[in-house]
């Protein structure tokens, strides 16, 4: 029985991850056939500790409930994604003694851009991801899937203004950080000694200007090969490594 309201996920790795999270609470694990790997083995012994029902079904039906091919014989349906808010965040670092670091992505729309960045961001310890409530995928399955499952242990927040958001980041200490292939700046000129929001445009339009504008810093990344430009999802993770360890 399918749950209309729930959100889907596919793939082994993400429906496992979020089974381990435990973020939202699973409703139904579906699978096609056997893996006889330990994937499988693991996502049997998640589902039965949290009593989550498995159901076998076949690998046709399994793509016409994911809307995909790429479901690799897994797919889940669990409970609406829990969105945060950038309060939430800042007193997760603050639990954690560490110094607040934020990523806001204005207006990325490419899925798979999205889900990279979400897993940089989760795997590099930050404490939340920003998206701007249009012009963005949001937490959709393929995102889930792009971000090996990192959506489920990251908190992930939808602003309306980002701008506003990124002035009361500033207002609270934290260097606001533009990476833009415009930038005059380079990573040695940021200060993140008490956290910084690092801001990564759009695919092909960059960084909004009323965004940018109130940005402390806009950095950009060196290149010397071709072709001369790197995609939203590399160059965050870039990014984030060289401001990261600035914060030690």
């Amino acid at each position: 029985m399918e749950h209309k309201s729930a959100d889907v996920i596919y793939g082994i790795n993400p429906v496992v991850e979020a089974l381990t999270a435990g973020k939202r609470r699973a409703l139904r694990i579906y699978l096609s056939g056997s893996r006889g790997d330990r994937y499988e083995d693991v996502l049997r012994r998640l589902a039965r500790e949290r009593g989550v029902p498995l159901s076998a079904v076949p690998r046709q039906e399994l793509a016409r409930i994911a809307s995909t091919n790429d479901h690799q014989g897994v797919v889940g349906m669990f409970v609406p994604y829990p969105y945060s808010d950038i309060q939430s965040m800042l007193a997760k670092a603050a639990q954690r003694g560490e110094r607040p670091f934020i990523i806001a992505l204005d207006e990325v729309q490419d899925p798979h851009n999205t889900g990279a960045i979400i897993r940089t961001a989760s795997c590099l310890g930050l404490h939340g991801v920003l998206l701007t409530k249009r012009r963005s995928v949001g937490i959709s399955p393929v995102v889930v899937k792009a971000s090996s499952g990192a959506t489920e242990f990251i908190d992930i927040a939808v602003v309306a203004n980002l701008r506003s958001e990124v002035e009361s980041l500033k207002a609270g200490g934290l260097t606001a950080v533009a990476l833009d292939m415009q930038g005059k700046a380079g990573f040695g000129d940021v200060d993140a000694r008490a956290g910084a929001v690092l801001v990564v445009g759009g695919e092909g339009s960059g960084i909004r200007r009323p965004v940018i504008d109130v940005c402390d810093v806009v950095v950009s990344i060196p290149l010397s090969g071709r072709p001369a430009s790197l995609n939203a999802s590399v160059s965050a993770g870039i990014a984030l490594f060289e401001i990261k360890s600035r914060m030690k």
